[in-house]
């Protein structure tokens, strides 16, 4: 069975599905896939990334270093998830190591390519950044409860 292509892949991601077909296009055009193994680091924290990472299959985790705890998981990403996105918003380090735990199939896009594509041409920047604000969004209240949920840990 051949694999899906990139525009085929995006097609179905939460992060691209509704976007238009011409923006998906746009984005295949200068998106290569990876495949990560189990180990595999997608990105340091404190550290520049300089490619922004769509998860097609599999499972990345994103751990924070905790002073007195060492490096602690807050976050598992999946299918459909977007990551060291930090770059693209102007920070200049990621935000969390992110780590394939199993292999994990990836669609990356390089930053300086992927904002000179939503600066260009806004037809496709602004629909692309509202979904990145948005994973942005889910990703910060995913973050609160699971840091919630180590506090509570904590205390009891």
């Amino acid at each position: 069975m051949a694999q899906p292509t990139i525009t085929e892949q995006l097609a179905k991601l939460q992060f691209t599905k509704d976007l238009s077909e011409l923006t998906r296009t746009a984005l295949a055009g200068i998106a290569q896939q990876r495949t990560l193994i189990a180990g595999d680091i997608v990105c340091r924290e404190g550290q520049s990334s300089r490619e922004l990472f769509l998860i097609a299959s599999g499972h990345v985790a994103l751990d924070m270093f905790v002073p007195g705890r060492g490096q602690v998981r807050i976050l598992t990403l999946g299918p459909g998830e977007v990551l060291a996105w930090s770059s693209i918003v102007g920070n200049h380090g990621s935000t969390a190591t992110g780590t394939a735990v199993e292999e994990t199939h990836v669609i990356a896009f390089r930053d300086e390519e992927f904002m000179q594509l939503c600066q260009s041409n806004h037809d496709v920047g602004y629909p692309v950044m509202r979904e990145l604000a948005k994973a942005i969004s889910r990703r910060l209240v995913s973050t609160r409860l699971q840091l919630l949920d180590l506090f509570a840990h904590e205390s009891a």
